[in-house]
């Protein structure tokens, strides 16, 4: 092997090895880097519009005058919000399965503990994140319920690029939509937000932006503690 070859040869494995090295430090760097919690605290839900009531009567029958006609009763809708609560509660939103059947926060849980991670497919720490939460899903499953929301607004995020992103990353995590709700009971458009809930509904603690896999299963921990 002649002077040059040798060279050559050295300065590649040296620049893979700094490659490497420089790989190794920033994941134990990002690791340790403090996640940043929050106490989740609910705002009032918005108001909902009222539905017009009908003006179509039945065949051969006509209102009587004064007689008010009642609006038709909401289904699905979330339960307001509890206030002045020392310990709030996770109200009950209304979720989005993929294929578009609504599902309350209440039926998902099934009476157990709780992580909703807010999430979209475009956002880098949310993709550096859903790995570890892939593995404490499988891990966990069976004793918390997982609510992975995607932000899906139809522009950055929709069905397509989630499907792609699912497809290509193997996650198997449940994933819901919703209608924006989320981001405004808890006053948040961080990506990615995570909450955790007690298994009596109440929130135990919250996360904005990426939380380290030693953070999420000291939280799953202490939620199990809880019930």
């Amino acid at each position: 092997m002649n002077k040059k070859t040798r060279t050559l040869l050295i300065t590649v494995i040296s620049f893979v090895v700094l490659i490497v090295v420089a790989s190794v430090a920033y994941n134990a760097l990002r690791e340790n880097t403090p996640s940043v919690a929050f106490t989740p605290q609910v705002a009032a839900l918005p108001p909902q519009p009222a539905q017009a009531p009908s003006t179509t009567n039945q065949p051969g029958t006509e209102p009587s005058a004064g007689q008010e006609t009642a609006a038709p009763e909401q289904s699905g809708s979330a339960e307001p919000a509890e206030t002045g609560s020392e310990e709030p509660k996770m109200p009950n939103l209304p979720f989005y399965t993929l294929d578009g059947k609504e599902i309350l926060f209440e039926d998902i849980r099934e009476g157990k503990p709780v992580v909703i991670n807010y999430f979209a497919s475009w956002c880098p720490p949310c993709r550096e994140e859903l790995p570890h939460f892939q593995r404490a899903f499988d891990a966990y499953g069976d004793r918390i319920s997982f609510i992975f929301l995607n932000a899906m607004d139809g522009q950055r995020e929709t069905k397509a690029t989630l499907e792609t992103f699912v497809k290509q990353t193997n996650f198997t995590g449940p994933i819901y939509t919703d209608e924006g709700l989320f981001g405004y009971v808890f006053q948040t458009n961080s990506l990615p937000t995570t909450v955790f809930v007690n298994a009596d509904g109440t929130l135990a603690n919250g996360y904005l932006g990426y939380v380290s896999e030693s953070v999420l299963i000291e939280n799953l921990e202490a939620l199990l503690t809880q019930e």
